[in-house]
This record gives C-alpha cells, structure tokens and sequence, in this order.
C-alpha cells in the first residue's frame, strides 16, 4: 500500500500523548479543587464532593497505571502492516 514498506512508529508516543493528557487533567483537578475550598460553602456537603472527586480520579489514574505497566513500550507500530491488518477494500474495519 505505500512505497517506503520500512516506516514505523514507536508505540511510546502514545503514552506520552497519554501522560500530557494527564498531566494537564490534574493541573485542570487541582484549579478546581481550590476554587472549591476557597470559594465554596463551607460544610460537610463541600468535602464529600472534594473526596469523592479526589478517590475517584486516584481510582482511574491507579487503574490506568497498572494496565498499562504490563505493556512493550518500545514495540515498533509499523504503517503498512497496521492499515493492511485494519483496512478492507469495502472500506471497513475488520476487528
């Protein structure tokens, strides 16, 4: 499918698109926590939410972390392979 049968992409740019994500999910977490305790009515409904919220997202980034610690980062993508293991001529995905 295309002439230069040797490009490939390492798998470890998408975890890095991955850790930029979250880096900023968690910049974007704590401007909202802290507009939350400064500016929020004191009580106990205020804390619950902040706790809920800060268990929940470390439950998801710990879960996300240990599924993706068990896997080959430095595995080779390569193009060609990929769009004709992928792509069909009828113009669909084949899982």
């Amino acid at each position: 499918m295309f002439e230069d049968s040797g490009f490939s992409i390492s798998v470890l740019i998408f975890l890095l698109v991955y850790g930029a994500y979250m880096l900023f999910y968690i910049i974007y977490s704590l401007f909202n926590i802290y507009h939350l305790i400064r500016y929020g009515i004191y009580g106990y409904g205020l804390y619950l939410i902040v706790t809920i919220f800060t268990g929940g997202t470390i439950i998801l980034i710990a879960g996300s972390v240990f599924m993706l610690v068990d896997y080959n980062w430095s595995t080779p993508l390569m193009l060609d392979q990929t769009t004709q293991q992928f792509y069909s001529d009828n113009g669909f995905f084949e899982l």
